[in-house]
């Protein structure tokens, strides 16, 4: 079961093909943007905070949450597995830090997170604000992210270390082989549709 189509309109945008599942839990979506095939798992969390966009075919796993208030960016072709957290903001050590505590007893900083393509989160791993996950990187199981990860860097632990490079080109490969299949598609489509007629 997905989220119904009055709920889906109050998105600020949504793409082609996108998957909300009803038990997802979403707040301020008027601050959220979908693009083409994105799914949101049940017993997701989403918090639009001052934006979140999500890009093409992007996959988030049940018990993973979007929290802080902050801004989010994640790109095309990222997955956000089970129990993951994006963190986009947090209470500060000068203040009271409950978040169910008056205003005026509170300062909350909100900062932002971003997922570069191709990038992929392991379970149970949490990012902390202001961080950058660049273009095809890989956090493992259970890390947590405390400084920017490099482009096409693996790494794991607490606080994660780089432990291993991804390789790009196999990435690039898979992608010029969709390319050329949609375009050869587009060619062929017309006269598949002149001979019908």
């Amino acid at each position: 079961m997905y989220k119904s189509a009055e709920f889906m309109q109050r998105f600020r945008s949504v793409g082609e093909n996108v998957q909300v599942f009803e038990n997802a839990l979403v707040l301020r979506p008027e601050m959220i943007s979908l693009a083409d095939g994105v799914r949101i798992d049940d017993y997701s969390r989403l918090e639009g905070g001052r934006s979140l966009s999500i890009g093409k075919f992007v996959h988030i796993c049940s018990f993973s949450s979007v929290y802080g208030g902050g801004r989010t960016e994640i790109g095309d072709y990222v997955g956000i597995t089970q129990g993951v957290r994006l963190v986009t903001g947090t209470e500060q050590l000068d203040s009271v830090m409950t978040a169910a505590a008056p205003a005026h007893l509170r300062n909350p900083k909100a900062g932002y997170i971003v997922l570069e393509p191709h990038s992929f989160v392991g379970a149970n791993a949490v990012i902390l604000p202001d961080i950058v996950i660049g273009e095809g990187a890989v956090i493992g199981a259970g890390a947590v992210v405390t400084k920017d990860v490099p482009p096409w860097t693996i790494v794991s632990g607490v606080p994660a270390r780089a432990i291993g490079v991804r390789s790009k080109s196999a990435i690039n490969m898979l992608l010029s082989a969709t390319e050329e299949t949609q375009l050869l598609l587009q060619l062929t489509m017309p006269n598949q549709l002149l001979d019908i007629r």
